[in-house]
């Protein structure tokens, strides 16, 4: 599923003259805000029920060097669901030159805020619902190369 449409801005460039590698994460993080307003948790709906998602882990590839100004497209593919979590793969394209720039893959929870301190909690219904379709629509297409994968410095 399409989540962002972006262009690499010149205060987002390095001493490397390419994408500076924390505007990666800004640009995935950008894309996760918008997935978790499609699953039904918008401004209002966060504020008026205190539930919300908090990243629990992030794993950023990078694939292609991204230069100032290249437009770039985010889309998400749902891995796995739980009661409390979703795990999601973003994919960014330089869509100028159709390479795949750099993946992200994320580990979300839903949290409920409403008590002394933030916590776990089960989706909200219509999120849940919407979590599952997801799931099921994405559960047809194969495993993202780097999906699951861990950092090692191969021998």
């Amino acid at each position: 599923m399409h989540l962002l449409d972006e262009t690499v801005r010149p205060e987002w460039i390095d001493y490397n003259g390419h994408l500076y590698d924390g505007y990666y994460a800004v640009i995935f993080a950008r894309a996760v805000d918008v997935f978790v307003e499609r699953i039904g948790l918008t401004a209002e709906v966060r504020q008026a029920t205190r539930h919300t998602v908090y990243t629990l882990e992030t794993h950023v590839r990078f694939l292609r060097e991204v230069k100032l100004g290249a437009p770039l497209a985010v889309a998400c593919q749902v891995l796995e669901v739980d009661a409390k979590r979703v795990r999601v793969f973003l994919s960014m394209r330089d869509t100028s030159r159709d390479v795949l720039a750099a993946t992200s893959e994320q580990l979300l929870m839903s949290i409920d805020q409403g008590g002394e301190a933030p916590k776990s909690a089960p989706w909200l219904a219509e999120s849940g619902t919407i979590l599952a379709a997801l799931a099921r629509e994405d559960a047809g297409l194969p495993l993202p190369e780097g999906a699951g994968r861990s950092i090692a410095i191969k021998r």
